[in-house]
């Protein structure tokens, strides 16, 4: 493997392309319309939202490298054949890319901050290299916190766009105009959405990983209550969601968003129940962990896709 190809993998570049196509759908087909049915313009313009989104990437990409970084030992023995730090990139750059990547992206979130005339908002970018460090550190090896800071930072991913919106971030009155409580709403159930799906998927992840992680000391989920009250708990938040996305489509039907409707049941909740729910409980093996996770990225992808609906239909 080429080193250009490992720096990709290290990054997880397409969990950074899921980062950006869910800032783009939600600015250009959820936020820019709401706005513009009562004649205001976005916030960011295309070259702010622009560089919004590469700071998020960017900081997301050096959590990546940083949680490498420090699970070479936990990597050794659930992944060698996927390594890439220590293995092909030098702990040394490892590191070093983790402080460029940082810096620009804490940059760019101060620039965009400052440009729209609230700078107290480049903090946001910091507050997620911090957590994304202590993350690798030390909460992911404690019980739920991990979990608990990744799932966070997912839905942070979703409503920062709407942290840079004048309707949220200007005052009280700004919020509670129709605007800006149609925003709250919307980008509220999505990053519940991302929140509950992320905190599931993490869970899986850790009865995927619980060789390497009990060898390192870790007291993940599974590992501390054991695999099967864990995964009573996995299951009750895969009921949490389901609650969710049912009370989605009632709200969407009374719109009269049919088509919309029939989308979430079949693209969103039909695979999350077959592929994610109904094996979930029989499956043991880590290859079959695997396979449930990657079903969620799958959901996650369908979930983040009916923003384009709004697009069409507000």
């Amino acid at each position: 493997m080429s080193l250009f190809a490992a720096f990709f993998r290290m990054v997880r570049y397409p969990n950074l392309i899921y980062i950006a196509l869910t800032q783009f759908l939600l600015q250009y087909c959820v936020v820019e319309p709401v706005l513009r049915n009562s004649g205001q313009a976005p916030s960011l313009g295309l070259a702010d939202f622009l560089m919004l989104v590469l700071s998020t990437v960017l900081v997301a990409a050096a959590g990546y490298i940083i949680n490498d970084y420090f699970d070479i030992n936990i990597d050794l023995v659930n992944k060698p054949e996927k390594m890439v730090v220590e293995k092909i990139i030098n702990r040394r750059w490892a590191m070093a890319w983790h402080t460029i990547l940082n810096m620009a992206g804490v940059s760019l979130g101060f620039l965009v901050a400052f440009r729209i005339g609230q700078f107290y908002l480049g903090f946001v970018q910091v507050i997620c290299t911090i957590l994304l460090w202590f993350y690798s550190t030390s909460f992911k090896r404690q019980v739920l916190i991990g979990n608990v800071i990744i799932s966070l930072l997912t839905a942070v991913s979703v409503v920062v766009v709407g942290f840079y919106e004048r309707q949220i971030y200007e005052s009280f009155e700004a919020i509670m105009s129709p605007e800006g409580r149609k925003l709250i709403k919307i980008i509220g159930i999505y990053a519940l959405f991302a929140f509950v799906l992320s905190m599931i998927r993490e869970i899986v992840k850790d009865m995927e990983d619980m060789m390497g992680d009990a060898k390192d000391g870790c007291r993940t989920l599974p590992i501390v209550w054991g695999v099967k009250k864990a995964k009573r708990f996995t299951m009750l938040l895969m009921i949490v969601l389901e609650v969710l996305l049912l009370i989605i489509i009632g709200v969407t039907f009374a719109k009269g968003w049919y088509g919309a409707v029939a989308y979430i049941a079949l693209a969103v909740v039909l695979p999350f129940a077959w592929f994610v729910q109904r094996p979930f409980m029989g499956v043991y093996q880590p290859e079959q962990y695997h396979k449930i996770s990657t079903w969620i990225k799958i959901v996650m992808l369908t979930g983040i896709l009916s923003m384009i609906f709004f697009k069409i239909m507000l």
